[in-house]
């Protein structure tokens, strides 16, 4: 999805398919916020930097500040009160920004670099001929020690950044445009509290399976070519004249344009300082438009004044007339002169379509202008919603201050004041009251067919707590779910606008979002941004409480994290590798992981999987990335990428011990990617894929030889799932048959090549022969995850013996009430566990978690873990119940494990 963008259409639910790794939250307990003494100030005076001497917050002070500018002003206050701040006032360590108003606000350099997500903030207040600092606070970095001097070549760092794009199809037509060198401060990145430097890549590519086209924004480790950072980049002569046009709906509506000398008419609003300028794409891909404007775009034009209805079909006359409401919103309520505060011209673009011509169902900020989609025929424009205009113009607004890093909570409070703001601006137009339920609603014009609020993109009337429900989603899954999590905020701020009039609370968060919040700000910075600028608003200490109050309701509060709760053993914590997928066997796991300082490309960590001593790396800095391990408890196998000229030059095996020391490299190849890899003592198996040639490969190895292809698969058949134990080879073998394609859970000896056993389906015409998956051996069994054809049929997790007639047993049969929607499936020698997808909602009950039952004797499947959040890529250690999986309950990407299911009912 791209960055600032309308999140998933509620039509399109499918978009949260099992592949996309959604986590999810069940329902705990409620928890309450901390008892407060009595008649609290509930602004705190100081509140500390996590990681840095300088504190985030400092409020209720009346110190004088006079002489000079502003500016000037705010600087000898931090240097004049050194020992309170630790802020550094040399010019070259902190550097003004364009302010506006009493605040002053400052951004942090390290040796002349700019230091991302770093800015601190002096509040003043004029006293008659005076001035008087009232606060100060923001986020500086005050241990910093990285070199700013690059040593890497800035070919082989673009390269890195292009390497990003994983797949080699559309890595061939990727660019990667350079923004120059950042430091990345402690905590972002995975950097230390050193910092890392950076080189900053905006990476824009086509997924070439949908069309989309995608950018991201990339950072990568100046000095060892590391990325350490990435998200989603896309947030999406004349007089003055005026004239009519045709809006989406069929109203005729006045709008304000330019007519050129020819006597011709442009979509040109020229009546304000700030220039509104609207253009038709007329179908083009999104893509071109995404930071950029083609050459010879003008704003749309029309022969006369009166636009027609094919021009208001195209949303561009709501696009306009939007835009100007918008304008007038920040004007009269705050004074702000555009989008950027300087009077820059207001941009929108309407009608884009996907790359292969197909409706463009979003609408996005791309760091200068709107971009919408043209709609189709179940939706109108996406510029034909006045929220929706709001939303992308506020994520400009928030660009051009507080400027909210798009990753995380950050990324929610900067979807979530979009929405905010998006939905004051409609309600204010509309003259509907913040009371009414509607109000709340984002996006409910935009359907041509159905009720608003089945229409509606999302709720900010939804009552989500942070506590309760926040979606602990990874880094790779909606940039650690901005949009999932955006209403826990945004619904705090609605609540605020409901319950004090909507003056007081657009004013207080307009303040709070221009002159308290920094780019790497969470929930609780968020919250007391909001309390900070009511208190220099001077709001009464009721409405402080009132406001502390609904914050608590929407648990969002110093250390609400904590609260989630889990039952399971973090064995690594934080995990930053998007390929990260754990490895386990014999009391020992291997996964991939950055290096916590963020200062090397993806290695291999390996430690115990009871949870004691500390992960250990096994794969050297060697500039290569090391993902997708495979291990048996005394060796691994890992994939091996190599970057050269600005692409992956190679793919490479190798293996070595868990007790340290070199690596052997069994395979290289220029175009196949190994995509599974299994290892079992002597025998080592590797799937690969040609992504060019759209083919796949099996290859074997025996006592550390030079893998090579196996020949046992027929050309017109394909394999997939594979596992090895005990010299013998587990796979789901396919071909195409009379009617479609057949699937086989197939056993082969790995010496011989000889199949041992094959359990064909009833139907081998492929008319409904069942889709097997998950795939893996134990001992005398094979055990796999099955799906039928029909339309609805759950998926069985099936056991077949290796011996005498092959009888096959249903672990849980698909008519079981516990049968998954689909399922990844890992064993022992004595138990199964297996994902239980059980729906494609992002809700509590419908998001991956993990069920185990007994092989020999199958009962009731118990839950592994009542973790809330997401549970995915499970694997067994030994013979027993203990598993080790990826999880994403406490608001990050942990690898956990259980050494046994759960006995207390999840709820």
């Amino acid at each position: 999805m791209s960055r600032r963008s309308i999140p998933p259409l509620p039509r399109a639910a499918a978009v949260l398919a099992a592949a996309a790794l959604l986590a999810g939250l069940t329902a705990p307990q409620v928890f309450a916020a901390p008892a407060a003494p009595a008649d609290p100030d509930p602004v705190p005076a100081t509140v500390a930097g996590e990681g840095t001497k300088a504190p985030r917050l400092v409020t209720g002070l009346a110190e004088d500040a006079s002489g000079g500018n502003a500016e000037s002003a705010a600087r000898g206050h931090l240097a004049a009160n050194a020992d309170r701040y630790h802020v550094s006032t040399k010019a070259a360590d902190l550097k003004a920004l364009p302010h506006t108003g009493s605040t002053v606000r400052f951004q942090q350099y390290h040796q002349g670099v700019k230091v991302l997500g770093a800015q601190y903030l002096v509040h003043l207040q004029a006293q008659g001929t005076d001035r008087d600092v009232t606060g100060a606070g923001g986020t500086y970095f005050t241990d910093l020690t990285v070199d700013t001097t690059p040593t890497l070549d800035p070919k082989a760092s673009k390269g890195r950044a292009l390497a990003t794009v994983t797949d080699p199809r559309a890595r061939k037509a990727a660019t990667a445009e350079e923004h120059g060198l950042v430091v990345l401060p402690g905590g972002v990145g995975g950097a230390g509290k050193s910092g890392s430097l950076t080189r900053h890549y905006t990476v824009t590519s086509t997924d070439v399976n949908t069309g989309e086209e995608q950018a991201r924004e990339v950072y990568v480790d100046a000095h060892t070519g590391s990325v350490t950072l990435q998200h989603e980049s896309q947030m999406h002569a004349e007089t003055p004249a005026t004239g009519t046009g045709v809006d989406v709906h069929g109203k005729t509506q006045p709008i304000n344009i330019a007519r050129q000398d020819d006597g011709t008419y442009r979509l040109s609003d020229l009546t304000n300082p700030t220039r509104i300028d609207t253009y038709d794409a007329e179908g083009r891909p999104s893509g071109q438009f995404s930071g950029r404007m083609p050459a010879g775009m003008k704003p749309m034009p029309n022969p006369t004044a009166d636009y027609p209805a094919a021009a208001g079909e195209t949303g561009a006359i709501n696009a306009h007339i939007n835009s100007a409401k918008v304008y007038d919103f920040y004007k009269k309520k705050f004074g702000r002169e555009g989008i950027d505060g300087k009077g820059g011209t207001i941009l929108s673009v309407v009608n884009v379509r996907t790359s292969t011509g197909k409706p463009y169902l979003n609408a996005f900020w791309d760091g200068t202008k709107m971009v919408y989609g043209g709609g189709g025929p179940t939706y109108y424009s996406f510029a034909a919603a006045m929220d929706v205009a709001g939303h992308e113009m506020t994520h400009g607004v928030i660009t051009n201050s507080a400027n909210l890093l798009y990753i995380n909570q950050s990324g929610s409070m900067n979807e979530g004041l979009a929405d905010y703001f998006g939905n004051a601006i409609e309600a204010d137009a509309k003259g509907t009251p913040s009371t009414d339920p509607s109000a709340g609603l984002v996006g409910e014009d935009l359907c041509r067919t159905g009720t608003p609020k089945e229409c509606a993109l999302r709720d900010l009337n939804d009552g989500r707590s942070a506590v309760k429900d926040y979606i602990g989603l990874p880094v790779s899954v909606d940039n650690g779910g901005v949009h999932y999590n955006s209403t826990i905020f945004s619904g705090a701020l609605w609540d605020i606008r409901e319950q004090l009039s909507a003056l007081t609370a657009d004013k207080l968060v307009y303040k709070a979002l221009t002159e308290y919040m920094t780019p790497l700000d969470d929930f609780a910075d968020g919250r007391d941004a909001i309390l900070a600028a009511g208190k220099a608003s001077k709001l009464s200490k009721a409405d402080l409480r009132k406001i502390a109050k609904i914050f608590d309701q929407h648990g969002i509060f110093r250390g609400w994290e904590k609260r989630t709760g889990t039952d399971s053993r973090v064995l690594v914590g934080n995990i930053t590798d998007t390929n990260s997928i754990p490895a386990a066997e014999g009391g020992r796991y291997v996964v991939s992981n950055s290096d916590p300082t963020g200062d090397s490309f993806p290695g291999l960590y390996t430690g115990r999987t009871d949870g004691s001593g500390k992960p250990k790396r096994l794969t050297p800095d060697d500039g290569r990335w090391y993902v997708y391990p495979a291990t048996d408890g005394k060796n691994f196998a890992s994939l091996v990428l190599t970057v050269k000229n600005n692409a992956i030059d190679s793919f490479d095996i190798v293996t070595g011990s868990l007790k340290g020391g070199p690596l052997k490299t069994l395979f290289s190849s220029k175009t196949e990617q190994a995509t599974e890899i299994k290892l079992d003592g002597d025998h080592l198996a590797v799937l690969t894929t040609d992504f060019g040639a759209g083919q796949s490969y099996l290859y074997t190895s025996y006592k550390g030889s030079p893998l090579k292809r196996s020949e046992a698969i027929p050309a017109d058949h394909g394999a997939w799932a594979i596992s090895v134990k005990g010299g013998k080879l587990g796979y789901t073998e396919y071909w195409v048959a009379e009617k479609g394609t057949v699937f086989a859970p197939t056993v082969r000896d790995m010496l011989t090549g000889k199949v041992e056993k094959q359990f064909l389906p009833t139907d081998q015409t492929g008319a409904t022969s069942p889709l097997t998956n998950s795939t893996t051996l134990v001992k005398g069994k094979l055990v796999w995850a099955e799906k039928g054809r029909a339309a609805g049929a759950r998926t069985a997790i099936r056991a077949g013996a290796l011996t005498g007639a092959g009888t096959v047993t249903d672990i849980v049969p698909a008519t079981s009430p516990n049968a998954p929607l689909s399922a990844q499936v890992t064993a022992s020698d004595r138990y199964v566990t297996y994902t239980d997808l059980a729906g494609v909602e992002a809700s509590n009950d419908k998001l991956p978690k993990l069920k185990q039952v007994s092989l020999s004797r199958p009962g009731t499947p118990a839950r592994v873990s009542c973790n809330r959040g997401m549970q995915w890529y499970a694997d067994a250690d030994g013979d027993g119940r203990q598993v080790v999986w990826i999880d994403g309950t406490a608001g990050r990407t942990d690898i956990v494990t259980r050494f046994e299911p759960t006995h207390r009912t999840c709820k």
